[in-house]
Protein backbone atom coordinates (compact mmCIF):
# COMPACT_ATOMS: atom_id res chain seq x y z
CA UNK A 1 0.00 0.00 0.00
CA UNK A 2 2.64 2.62 0.95
CA UNK A 3 4.50 1.05 -2.29
CA UNK A 4 1.31 1.99 -4.11
CA UNK A 5 0.70 5.82 -2.68
CA UNK A 6 4.30 6.76 -3.29
CA UNK A 7 3.52 5.93 -6.62
CA UNK A 8 0.19 8.23 -7.18
CA UNK A 9 2.34 10.97 -7.87
CA UNK A 10 4.89 10.00 -10.82
CA UNK A 11 3.14 7.29 -12.34
CA UNK A 12 -0.56 6.93 -12.09
CA UNK A 13 -0.88 3.74 -14.93
CA UNK A 14 2.09 1.60 -11.99
CA UNK A 15 0.13 3.14 -9.15
CA UNK A 16 -3.13 1.54 -10.45
CA UNK A 17 -1.30 -1.68 -10.96
CA UNK A 18 0.29 -1.56 -7.45
CA UNK A 19 -3.52 -1.05 -5.91
CA UNK A 20 -4.81 -3.92 -7.70
CA UNK A 21 -1.94 -5.89 -6.50
CA UNK A 22 -2.82 -4.79 -2.73
CA UNK A 23 -6.60 -5.59 -3.59
CA UNK A 24 -5.89 -9.07 -4.48
CA UNK A 25 -3.72 -9.61 -1.52
CA UNK A 26 -5.97 -8.47 0.94
CA UNK A 27 -9.16 -10.24 -0.65
CA UNK A 28 -6.50 -13.59 -0.11
CA UNK A 29 -5.74 -13.33 3.29
CA UNK A 30 -9.34 -12.18 4.14
CA UNK A 31 -10.64 -15.38 2.23
CA UNK A 32 -8.21 -17.52 4.33
CA UNK A 33 -9.33 -15.89 7.47
CA UNK A 34 -12.84 -16.49 6.32
CA UNK A 35 -11.48 -20.45 6.43
CA UNK A 36 -9.77 -21.21 9.28
CA UNK A 37 -12.07 -18.95 11.72
CA UNK A 38 -15.85 -18.69 12.17
CA UNK A 39 -15.93 -15.45 13.63
CA UNK A 40 -14.57 -13.74 10.58
CA UNK A 41 -17.26 -14.82 8.70
CA UNK A 42 -19.56 -13.00 11.28
CA UNK A 43 -17.81 -9.80 10.93
CA UNK A 44 -17.61 -10.14 7.55
CA UNK A 45 -21.54 -10.60 7.44
CA UNK A 46 -22.25 -7.67 9.99
CA UNK A 47 -19.14 -5.46 8.16
CA UNK A 48 -21.33 -6.07 4.81
CA UNK A 49 -24.80 -5.43 6.51
CA UNK A 50 -23.19 -1.97 7.30
CA UNK A 51 -22.23 -0.82 3.67
CA UNK A 52 -25.40 -2.33 2.22
CA UNK A 53 -27.66 -0.42 5.04
CA UNK A 54 -25.16 2.66 4.31
CA UNK A 55 -25.62 2.48 0.25
CA UNK A 56 -29.59 1.94 1.11
CA UNK A 57 -29.80 5.30 3.47
CA UNK A 58 -28.29 7.44 0.54
CA UNK A 59 -30.95 6.16 -1.85
CA UNK A 60 -33.31 7.10 0.80
CA UNK A 61 -31.34 10.70 1.19
CA UNK A 62 -31.88 10.56 -2.61
CA UNK A 63 -35.35 9.80 -2.86
CA UNK A 64 -36.37 12.45 0.17
CA UNK A 65 -34.18 15.52 -1.35
CA UNK A 66 -35.90 14.49 -4.45
CA UNK A 67 -33.33 16.91 -6.45
CA UNK A 68 -34.83 15.89 -10.09
CA UNK A 69 -32.76 13.63 -12.33
CA UNK A 70 -29.67 14.73 -14.05
CA UNK A 71 -29.07 17.66 -11.75
CA UNK A 72 -25.53 17.81 -9.31
CA UNK A 73 -27.62 16.38 -6.17
CA UNK A 74 -28.85 13.66 -8.33
CA UNK A 75 -25.53 13.04 -9.78
CA UNK A 76 -23.84 12.86 -6.25
CA UNK A 77 -26.00 10.75 -4.63
CA UNK A 78 -26.37 8.00 -7.33
CA UNK A 79 -22.27 8.16 -7.52
CA UNK A 80 -22.22 7.90 -3.93
CA UNK A 81 -24.30 4.64 -3.42
CA UNK A 82 -22.41 3.23 -7.06
CA UNK A 83 -19.55 3.51 -5.19
CA UNK A 84 -20.45 1.26 -2.01
CA UNK A 85 -22.58 -0.68 -3.97
CA UNK A 86 -19.40 -1.89 -6.31
CA UNK A 87 -17.38 -2.20 -3.36
CA UNK A 88 -20.14 -5.07 -2.14
CA UNK A 89 -20.58 -6.51 -5.24
CA UNK A 90 -17.35 -6.32 -6.45
CA UNK A 91 -15.18 -7.31 -3.44
CA UNK A 92 -17.12 -8.78 -0.50
CA UNK A 93 -18.87 -10.90 -3.28
CA UNK A 94 -16.28 -12.63 -4.45
CA UNK A 95 -15.37 -14.23 -0.94
CA UNK A 96 -17.18 -17.01 0.69
CA UNK A 97 -17.73 -18.25 3.58
CA UNK A 98 -17.48 -22.47 4.28
CA UNK A 99 -19.26 -21.96 7.91
CA UNK A 100 -22.20 -20.24 6.26
CA UNK A 101 -23.97 -19.60 3.84
CA UNK A 102 -25.03 -15.93 4.60
CA UNK A 103 -22.64 -14.21 2.33
CA UNK A 104 -24.26 -16.35 -0.80
CA UNK A 105 -27.67 -14.75 0.51
CA UNK A 106 -26.16 -11.41 0.87
CA UNK A 107 -24.66 -11.74 -2.67
CA UNK A 108 -28.10 -11.74 -3.93
CA UNK A 109 -29.81 -9.29 -2.07
CA UNK A 110 -26.94 -6.76 -3.16
CA UNK A 111 -26.98 -7.65 -6.83
CA UNK A 112 -30.23 -6.66 -6.67
CA UNK A 113 -29.68 -3.34 -4.59
CA UNK A 114 -26.92 -2.56 -7.50
CA UNK A 115 -29.41 -2.86 -10.55
CA UNK A 116 -31.60 -0.43 -8.38
CA UNK A 117 -28.40 1.98 -7.84
CA UNK A 118 -27.82 1.62 -11.55
CA UNK A 119 -31.14 2.61 -12.35
CA UNK A 120 -30.57 5.49 -10.73
CA UNK A 121 -27.07 6.26 -12.16
CA UNK A 122 -28.60 5.85 -15.44
CA UNK A 123 -30.87 8.98 -14.98
CA UNK A 124 -27.81 10.95 -14.80
CA UNK A 125 -26.83 10.42 -18.08
CA UNK A 126 -23.11 10.03 -16.47
CA UNK A 127 -20.18 10.29 -19.41
CA UNK A 128 -18.58 6.92 -17.39
CA UNK A 129 -19.24 3.51 -17.55
CA UNK A 130 -21.20 2.06 -14.99
CA UNK A 131 -20.19 -1.92 -13.95
CA UNK A 132 -22.87 -4.48 -13.16
CA UNK A 133 -23.14 -6.20 -9.85
CA UNK A 134 -20.86 -8.95 -11.48
CA UNK A 135 -18.35 -6.28 -12.24
CA UNK A 136 -18.99 -6.86 -16.52
CA UNK A 137 -19.68 -3.26 -18.15
CA UNK A 138 -22.97 -2.96 -18.62
CA UNK A 139 -24.12 -2.43 -22.44
CA UNK A 140 -26.66 0.58 -22.43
Amino acid sequence: MNEAMKLEGEDTIQAFAKFRECINAAMVTTQSSLESNAAVGVAMESVYGALAAYAQQVMMELRAEDPGAGGVDHAFRAGQAYGVSCVLNHLFDSMRDPNADSLAALDEFSDQMHEEILQTCKQVDLAMILLDAKGDYCED
